[in-house]
């Protein structure tokens, strides 16, 4: 599925985008994130227990860290688990100034198989935007020094 938003960050483009483009910082802004492992300047682990329409929901996922450009892209993909399901996803997020705050655009392609995917059809694409917007919002704190999530 297809997922398309965008969402003004009250941060500097610069902070928002060194947040999403350095793993420890970025795994530091998942919702509900229990437990982080960084391989690399481009990998990390993350179990994070995130709020979605079935209450919390662990997640087991591996990031990558896919393309980069200065303070304006990142892209990023992630798989893993949560319970028997699986998930899969790619997103791109273009960064612009917007005063002193940050346009975010993104755009992801999500996958979910077994049964979080009959469960969550209809509201995945609501329901992935907030999920983004709760990591802007965090990298915006983290990015001015506030702390995660």
């Amino acid at each position: 599925m297809i997922v398309v938003g965008s969402s003004v960050v009250a941060a500097p483009r610069e902070a928002l985008w060194e947040v999403l483009s350095d793993p420890a910082r970025l795994a530091e802004a998942l919702p509900g994130v229990e437990a982080v492992s960084v391989d690399d300047e481009r990998r990390f682990s993350a179990v994070a227990r995130p709020r979605t329409a079935l209450g919390e929901t662990r997640l087991a996922l591996d990031f990558e860290i896919l393309e980069q450009r200065p303070s304006k892209y990142v892209a990023i993909s992630a798989s893993g688990s949560a319970g028997e399901g699986l998930v899969a996803f790619t997103i791109e997020l273009t960064l612009a100034e917007a005063g002193a705050q940050t346009q975010a655009s993104w755009r992801a392609d999500v996958a979910l198989r077994g049964v979080l995917a009959s469960l969550l059809q209809r509201s995945l694409g609501p329901l992935f935007n907030q999920q983004v917007e709760d990591v802007l919002q965090a990298g915006a704190r983290i990015g001015q020094g506030a702390g995660g999530s």
